[in-house]
């Protein structure tokens, strides 16, 4: 009976070895896996890590029309727009002037111009000269003779003839 007992006890014994070392040898396949999975994830990174550095040396010295042609497309347009409307600001700022201009020449009333050493009367209406009177030579004797009502204040204009 002792035996028996030795012999089952040994067999424990054995048996429970045999667990420690299938347990070891788990663990032992466990991390050598971890390690597998471990390396390719670096390879993995490593290989994402030099393809961003590519990709920002690509975007640093290729020109920005080669890389992206529709934001090109964009900026081409936005200076179109811009040119545009500065034409369009010129175009306009011109036919002020020029509407200016026009309406410095329509006249309604009465203009006292010098010419030829003469003063003369034009009136106006629209615009158009509708009749013109030629006075004296001068304002004190266009008053005097012709009788004509000359503002104080007035002031001739040379006409295009030289004086």
């Amino acid at each position: 009976m002792i035996d028996t007992q030795l012999h089952n006890r040994l067999i424990d014994l054995e048996i429970e070895r045999k667990i420690i070392e299938a347990k070891k040898i788990v663990q032992e396949t466990k991390t050598q896996v971890l390690k597998e999975r471990l390396t390719q994830a670096l390879y993995i990174a490593g290989f994402l890590f030099i393809i961003f550095l590519m990709l920002i040396l690509l975007f640093r010295f290729l020109p920005k029309g080669f890389i992206s042609p529709s934001t090109n497309i964009n900026d081409t347009f936005m200076k179109d727009n811009k040119i545009k409307k500065k034409n369009t600001n010129i175009k306009q700022y011109h036919q002020k002037k020029h509407l200016s201009k026009e309406s410095k020449k329509v006249l309604n009333g009465i203009e006292y111009v010098k010419e030829n050493n003469f003063i003369y009367k034009r009136i106006y209406k629209d615009g158009n000269l509708i009749k013109e009177k030629k006075l004296a030579p001068t304002i004190l004797e266009s008053k005097k003779i012709k009788n004509e009502n000359i503002p104080q204040f007035s002031t001739l204009k040379k006409g295009n003839s030289a004086d």
